[in-house]
């Protein structure tokens, strides 16, 4: 049998709540087995799987924990260091979750450069240690929000900046198809393996959810009730009603 241990102090006990999430999704490819157990004032987790999938197991393990510290760890990091008072909670929810897509690829490489897996890891080195550059970049993005803060509270340059930022994420899908109905917002689009759909309850949930898809085309079937939502889809991702869509395929 081959194994990875990964810990962490207790106090940063979520991020082994993360890191197990994403990897157990992926652990069936392994055949592996995974535990969580506290010890010492540590959280540990133990994944586990025969000598044959060793490689295996360690790609799992480390997409996971890269996927952790881009979204959890870097939520964390930067929600601690902005100051905008002039948001909402609602608006800095959508500023911060942008921040946090802004430029994933790029971090994700470096994530991977600086992971060295090894059968006993400690999360906490990791992060103090290995990623001094990604903290000094998690830094200057916060300082370049906080200095323009006070122009934020007017929407159309808070869009604005989130235009920017959503510019520089790389997309997950080209084209999405967003239709409301009774249950929510639904979005439909093809993927190399398959059709995608997802379903948001509220406006606050879509919004989020197209940050972290950051479609090449949004095209919204059919009219949408909360007019607000319809002009801010058409200035963060230039959304167009279906009808447009098809009009300027023809022209």
């Amino acid at each position: 049998m081959y194994q990875i241990k990964i810990s962490v102090d207790e106090n940063n006990s979520d991020w082994i709540s993360a890191a197990e999430r994403l990897i157990r999704s992926r652990l069936t490819q392994t055949g592996g087995i995974m535990t969580v157990y506290a010890e010492h004032g540590r959280i540990s987790l133990s994944a586990a799987c025969e000598n044959r999938f060793k490689s295996k197991l360690i790609s799992v393990v480390r997409e996971g924990l890269v996927e952790m510290f881009a979204t959890v760890v870097k939520m964390q990091y930067i929600e601690k260091k902005l100051r905008v008072p002039v948001l909402d909670e609602k608006a800095l929810h959508l500023l911060l979750h942008t921040l946090v897509a802004f430029d994933r690829e790029c971090e994700h490489d470096l994530m991977r450069e600086k992971l060295t897996l090894t059968p006993d890891m400690n999360l906490d080195g990791i992060y103090n240690f290995r990623f001094a550059e990604l903290k000094k970049r998690w830094d200057e993005i916060c300082m370049l929000t906080c200095e323009n803060s006070v122009y934020l509270h007017n929407e159309e340059n808070l869009n604005e900046l989130l235009r920017f930022l959503i510019s520089a994420i790389n997309p997950k899908i080209m084209r999405l198809e967003l239709s409301e109905a009774p249950e929510g917002y639904k979005l439909s689009g093809e993927l190399e393996k398959g059709i995608f759909r997802l379903t948001a309850l509220k406006s606050e949930q879509l919004l989020l959810y197209l940050i972290d898809l950051a479609p090449i085309e949004l095209v919204i079937d059919t009219e949408l009730s909360d007019k607000k939502l319809a002009r801010r889809l058409r200035e963060l991702f230039d959304a167009r009603y279906k009808e447009d869509a098809v009009c300027l395929v023809q022209n």
